[in-house]
């Protein structure tokens, strides 16, 4: 017989209020191009995701499309890292077209200093 593990849904960040509050009082974690900015959870088993490209950096939505499209397949790459639940937003700061290796290994190290 298997196991039951806590499993952690994820759902997509919706909302402009929810989004502001993210904004306002959420934790920041930031590498070289990526930035994520979260509030915790304990007590819901559901990761509300976002991810963001800045129009500023990137002018065609082509471009911010496909980084928007990378950032969710990384997270889909690390969601088992992820334990606890609460609202996530990923946004990709950096000013040239990434590539998905560097996105993973970026990802990897913003999940891991994550404090509780």
């Amino acid at each position: 017989m298997l196991p039951i593990r806590n499993e952690l849904k994820i759902k997509k960040l919706k909302g402009k209020t929810t989004i502001d509050f993210l904004f306002k009082r959420g934790t920041v974690y930031q590498t070289k191009n990526l930035l994520l900015r979260l509030v915790l959870d304990t007590e819901t088993s559901v990761l509300n995701f976002g991810v963001s490209v800045s129009k500023r950096n990137f002018n065609r939505a082509v471009d911010r499309n496909r980084i928007k499209r990378q950032l969710r397949a990384v997270l889909k790459h690390h969601e088992q890292s992820f334990s606890i639940g609460g609202k996530y937003m990923l946004l990709y700061t950096g000013k040239n077209m990434p590539e998905f290796a560097t996105l993973i290994d970026e990802t990897k190290l913003i999940i891991n200093n994550i404090r509780v």
